[in-house]
């Protein structure tokens, strides 16, 4: 007997291509050539068959393991989760983040020696400002 209602099967074309494109573009210098998908899920730690899949569209890796795909590949952790249509959570999180105020004064944080040694310094590019402007 058939089931009546068949869910549809998503596909990931669009991360399989881009990985793909992306592992083309790879030269590994250690083995001389654009790496081949057995190197890649041997870095990856996954099966041959696995990464074919995903750079075929089939599957998707897990969320949680975009970062260590977007590193072997070449490519930003964003532009993956940007294939399949969604911004990951931890990157809405940084967006949300206040950026830290600086100092008005950035010589306040100073120690006294770094003071002294800045001093130095100063006097020293002052010299050679001069010197090239004689």
């Amino acid at each position: 007997m058939k089931p009546k209602y068949l869910p549809k099967r998503r596909t990931y074309t669009e991360l399989g291509n881009f990985l793909k494109d992306a592992r083309n573009r790879l030269y590994d210098e250690n083995i001389g050539r654009v790496p081949h998908v057995e190197h890649i899920a041997k870095q990856l730690g996954v099966t041959t068959s696995f990464v074919y899949q995903v750079e075929q569209g089939k599957r998707k890796p897990k969320d949680s393991n975009f970062g260590r795909w977007a590193s072997v590949y070449g490519v930003r952790y964003a532009e993956l989760w940007k294939c399949l249509g969604f911004i990951p959570m931890d990157l809405v999180a940084t967006l949300k983040e206040e950026p830290a105020a600086t100092p008005a004064d950035p010589f306040s944080q100073l120690t006294e020696d770094e003071k002294s040694e800045l001093l130095l310094f100063l006097d020293y590019m002052r010299w050679k400002i001069a010197r090239q402007a004689s």
